[in-house]
């Protein structure tokens, strides 16, 4: 694994369950290693803000600005003018993670679904990269953006759904970004699915502190542990490491655009 330009495009190393020397100690590991990069999204203002203020003290660290669908309850009408104040900094990619998540309900879904909305136009009208949060809510995801401008530069974090959601994606042009969950025991429809996948249209990410690769299960999870799914997808594409780590750090770059490369 030493040397690959390794680029996790999802994460949280803003996220509260960190301490400050912990913390510390993983970008520092982040910063002296051949990794690429660190996408850090937010899930509301105030951590959305803690991801460009990382970005702008490490070399390796972005962000993305946007509010979570659990968090939905959380908009204001201020809180679009202060996300487009955010996508200024150099270092802001895109606008994320937004979504739907009808699993836990911890915002009612039709204030999800207009928080949403809002953050899919507003990256639509200013071309801007979306990473999108959808688990349990498929249905209610394709029949709202089909009424939305439509924007290409999309990435399905996590993504939870299945081959025909997977299907879809590929035929709108989206991308599919997995984590930890790939090496589960239980994950066999998850890399089947990978499998069926375009190479171009995959991306790796953490989501840490959550979803800890095997064997690794259970604990806290960090940027420094993507070499375990991206082992297990290089198994999967049947593909040798260099070439598929130069492969996902081009998807990254074609995806997040002129301000990543």
């Amino acid at each position: 694994m030493s040397g690959l330009p390794l680029v996790d495009v999802h994460a949280h190393l803003q996220d509260e369950s960190y301490s400050a020397g912990e913390l510390d100690a993983i970008i520092a590991d982040i910063q002296s290693s051949s990794m690429y990069a660190v996408v850090n999204c937010g899930s509301d203002l105030v951590s959305s803000q803690k991801a460009v203020e990382l970005s702008d003290r490490h070399s390796k660290l972005w962000a993305m600005a946007g509010f979570h669908p659990h968090d939905a309850k959380k908009w204001t009408d201020d809180s679009l003018s202060q996300i487009a104040k955010m996508i200024e900094h150099p270092k802001v990619l895109g606008i994320g993670e937004i979504g739907l998540d009808y699993h836990y309900d911890f915002s009612p879904r039709d204030e999800q679904i207009d928080v949403f909305s809002k953050q899919w136009i507003f990256a639509a009208e200013k071309q801007l990269p979306v990473e999108v949060h959808v688990r349990k809510a498929y249905e209610d995801f394709w029949k709202v953006t089909k009424n939305l401008p439509e924007n290409p530069k999309v990435i399905l974090h996590c993504f939870s759904g299945g081959i025909e959601e997977a299907r879809k994606a590929v035929e709108l042009g989206y991308s599919i970004s997995i984590g930890g969950v790939i090496t589960f025991p239980k994950s066999n429809s998850v890399r089947e699915i990978i499998q069926t996948i375009p190479i171009e249209r995959i991306h790796l990410e953490t989501d840490c502190p959550y979803l800890a690769p095997v064997p690794l299960r259970g604990k806290k999870n960090d940027p420094t542990k993507l070499r375990y799914a991206f082992e297990t997808l290089c198994s999967l594409k049947e593909m040798n490491e260099a070439e598929l780590a130069e492969q996902l750090k081009k998807n990254a770059e074609n995806f997040f655009g002129k301000k990543f490369s």
